[in-house]
């Protein structure tokens, strides 16, 4: 398909410079399978740093900006603009980025979550359509193969009518179950006026609530929260217990965490129906668990030929080679780059965003904020789950 396309597609980035943690994660995954070549970035609000990390990334110094505005507009201008922009920035700044770059016909690629509100979410997703743009948020985790087959056999009926799904992201590492001595030295995670006290429903609590949806094909309808702050002087909620109701009837929790001490991640999920269950943990990754009721459980690994496709389309290397998170948030820009690619030849593009994380999902999580958040505050009750998309 490359080779047809003649060349790699040119991206931007905006965010994701030398002082950014997912950053390097962005440059990486574009990397891996050869689609982009990084031409344009606006990667910080410090026009030093922005500077010095696309100087770093060996992009032309009339290509490197300070202000995604003249880098949208630039680019869009000329003949050899980006054709695909990744942004990498917190939260607070997807809308305007987003909207910014679709308005000028360049498909993008954003991390979670999506915008700051659910109304800005809705509207974004107005403006993707109205510009027929690909829109692309990099919830990582369903890149895994071993995710993908979960996601498959799950349609394919192996677990029956699903009952309980569990979901979790507990971290508990220095960095997040600590605040710094300074306030000044606080990630934007943790600050209030980022995305609210409930911001960690947002950022790790939507991985677990997105992996939930993406493997089940469930979305949830009601929910009950309970939010906690545990660290002193944070103003923000640092463990999220979310009971959930699901479309077709079935219960399950979205945990998400901060203070689980010792944790290094603590990503996985648990979907059990009439038939079994499955079981996946982040941090061993090549391995899906699968108990079907009264027989012995079954250990699946990535990289053999009896998986599913989608699990096959997502591995690079043989059984014994690991590959991990990275590769995994490759699979997703290599996804949407053959979408992209796909699209402007004129072929049907729609296979390579079936299994990817879109505009819809964005809202998904940010109505699911916004009915927790309204449970938390009403002491718990259950709250609708507002998700209807335009």
């Amino acid at each position: 398909m490359l080779e047809q396309f003649g060349r790699r597609l040119r991206i931007g980035l905006v965010g994701g410079g030398m002082d950014s943690v997912i950053g390097r994660t962005h440059l990486v995954a574009m990397r891996v399978d050869g689609f982009y070549e990084l031409v344009a970035g606006a990667m910080s609000v410090d026009p030093a740093i922005a500077r010095r990390s696309g100087a770093a990334a060996l992009l032309d110094a009339g290509r490197i900006y300070t202000d995604y505005r003249q880098m949208a507009d630039a680019e869009s201008r000329r003949p050899d603009g980006i054709d695909v922009v990744a942004i990498a920035t917190p939260p607070q700044l997807h809308f305007d980025v987003a909207k910014t770059f679709l308005e000028r016909g360049i498909d993008v690629i954003c991390e979670k979550p999506v915008t700051a509100s659910l109304a800005q979410a809705i509207d974004l997703a107005a403006v993707v359509r109205e510009h027929d743009r690909l829109f692309c948020l990099t919830h990582c985790y369903t890149g895994y193969p071993m995710v993908r087959q979960a996601r498959a056999m799950v349609a394919a009926g192996e677990l029956g009518r699903l009952r309980l799904v569990e979901a979790e992201l507990c971290a508990g590492d220095p960095g997040v179950s600590v605040e710094p001595a300074d306030p000044a030295q606080r990630h934007w995670r943790f600050r209030a006026d980022s995305m609210g006290k409930g911001a960690i429903l947002g950022e790790v609590a939507s991985h677990a609530h997105n992996i939930a949806t993406f493997v089940t094909g469930l979305s949830i309808t009601e929910v009950a929260a309970e939010m906690s702050t545990f660290v002193e002087c944070r103003e923000v909620f640092d463990n999220s217990y979310v009971t959930a109701r699901f479309s077709n009837g079935a219960r399950g929790r979205i945990w998400g965490s901060y203070v689980a001490a010792g944790n290094d991640h603590g990503l996985s999920f648990r979907v059990f129906g009439e038939k079994g269950g499955l079981t996946w943990v982040q941090e061993d990754p090549e391995v899906l668990w699968f108990k079907p009721i009264g027989r012995p459980a079954v250990r699946l690994a990535r990289g053999y030929d009896s998986l599913s496709r989608e699990a096959e389309e997502a591995t690079r290397f043989r059984p014994g080679h690991p590959e991990g998170y990275a590769l995994a948030f490759a699979n997703l820009y290599s996804d949407f780059a053959r979408a992209i690619i796909a699209r402007r030849l004129g072929h049907p593009h729609q296979h390579y965003v079936s299994t990817l994380p879109g505009i819809d999902d964005g809202i998904e999580v940010m109505a699911l904020i916004e009915a927790a958040m309204a449970s938390q505050q009403d002491g718990g009750t259950w709250k609708p789950v507002a998700c209807s998309t335009p």
